[in-house]
């Protein structure tokens, strides 16, 4: 019986010991982001415009107003910190409000966020943490699919 326990211990001590188990458990103490993005619509203003995208994180709905050169900073930043080219939308130096113009940076932004959100390095650094929070202060609240709320009946 005494040996039995023994074994058991070293068993736990040679599983706890080995590389993969060691990183799978470092694993699960990390939080993984779940983000979603959904282009809804472009606000037109007189010299500029704004793109309105749905953003559903972890069930917590909200729409980021951004504005291209946003979009574009924060891209270049994570092109230059992680090496990656995701796709995105080409500058124009003319023409910036022209419907086929809008049309098409829209389609790019969009798919730039999906492509974003299903990078898992990059959709779970600091970086996008950090620019998704800024944004999300900015942005219009819409539902919050996590909250429980609970009522009492009237009897």
């Amino acid at each position: 019986m005494i040996s039995d326990i023994s074994l058991n211990q070293e068993q736990n001590l040679n599983i706890n010991s080995l590389p993969i188990l060691s990183f799978l458990e470092k694993q699960r103490k990390r939080s993984i982001q779940y983000v979603k993005f959904k282009m809804q619509t472009v606000k037109i203003h007189k010299t500029f415009a704004e793109y309105q995208v749905e953003v559903n994180e972890q069930g917590k709905i909200w729409i980021m107003e951004i504005r291209y050169s946003t979009l574009w900073q924060f891209y270049q930043k994570l092109k230059k910190l992680f090496g990656i080219k995701l796709t995105f939308p080409s500058k124009h130096i003319f023409g910036n409000l022209s419907p086929d113009t809008l049309k098409k940076r829209a389609i790019g932004i969009q798919q730039f966020l999906q492509e974003l959100s299903s990078n898992y390095k990059l959709i779970n650094s600091d970086e996008c943490s950090q620019f998704l929070t800024k944004q999300k202060h900015y942005g219009t609240h819409i539902i919050d699919l996590t909250e429980i709320e609970e009522f009492a009946l009237d009897t």
